[in-house]
C-alpha cells in the first residue's frame, strides 16, 4: 500500500512539474475539452515553453501539454531567432514546428522568407522550402538549410546571391549547391561544398 502510494505521490510530481514548465496567458477566452484534453484560445494568447525558453505569441491556437501546440498568425521567439508565420504545428515531444508563411531573422539573416518551413530546436537546425529569398544577405532559392548553431547554411537546388559588391551567383537544377558561413559580420559563399556541411543536405528531406 505504501508502495502504490509512493509511486502515486511521484506520477503526479511528474506531471505537476511537465505543466509548470508551460505557461499560458489567453487574450480572451480559454477552452478545455475535457474528452480530448485539447485547449483552445479563440482570441489567441502567449504561450512560454520555460523548459526550452521558446515563447509563442498566437492569434488563434490550440494546444495539448506535452503534445502539441497548432496555431495561426504566430510569433516564436527562440533565443536569438524570430519566426513569424501564417500558421505553426508544433510537436512538443519532438521540439519541432512547421510553418507556412514564416518570416525569419537572426543576426545573419534578415527578412528570410519562404512558402513552408521546419525548425528542429534540439538539433538547432530550419529547413525552408518553396519561394525561399531574403533580403539581408540578398538571396533566392528552392531549398536553403541552415545550422544555427555552426552560422552556416546550405542552398540546394537552382539559387542566386548576390555578393556585397561583387558578382551575382547562379546555380540551376536540382543539384546546386551553395554553401554560406556567417562570420564577423560578413558572408562567405563557396560553391565547393565543406565537409562539414554535407551532413545538411538531408535535412531538406524532413520537409
Amino acid at each position: 500500500m505504501r508502495r502504490s502510494l509512493a509511486l502515486w505521490i511521484l506520477l503526479g510530481l511528474a506531471l505537476a512539474l511537465r505543466f509548470a514548465s508551460f505557461s499560458v496567458e489567453p487574450f480572451g477566452a480559454q477552452r478545455l475539452n475535457l474528452d480530448t484534453g485539447v485547449t483552445t484560445l479563440p482570441q489567441g494568447g502567449i504561450l512560454t515553453d520555460n523548459q526550452n525558453g521558446l515563447r509563442l505569441r498566437t492569434e488563434y491556437a490550440e494546444y495539448k501539454e506535452g503534445a502539441f501546440i497548432r496555431a495561426r498568425g504566430v510569433e516564436l521567439i527562440s533565443g536569438k531567432e524570430v519566426f513569424r508565420a501564417q500558421s505553426l504545428e508544433h510537436d512538443i515531444p519532438k521540439q519541432e514546428a512547421r510553418f507556412t508563411g514564416l518570416i525569419f531573422a537572426n543576426p545573419d539573416l534578415r527578412d528570410l522568407k519562404a512558402d513552408r518551413a521546419l525548425a528542429l530546436f534540439e538539433e538547432e537546425i530550419v529547413v525552408l522550402k518553396g519561394r525561399v529569398s531574403a533580403q539581408s544577405p540578398r538571396l533566392t532559392a528552392e531549398t536553403m538549410v541552415i545550422d544555427l548553431k555552426g552560422r552556416q547554411a546550405l542552398l540546394l537546388g537552382s539559387f542566386t546571391y548576390q555578393e556585397e559588391g561583387r558578382a551575382t551567383l547562379r546555380g540551376q537544377g536540382p543539384k546546386a549547391r551553395l554553401h554560406l558561413r556567417f562570420q564577423a559580420g560578413k558572408v562567405q559563399a563557396n560553391s565547393r561544398i565543406p565537409p562539414e556541411a554535407l551532413r545538411l543536405a538531408p535535412y531538406a528531406d524532413r520537409l
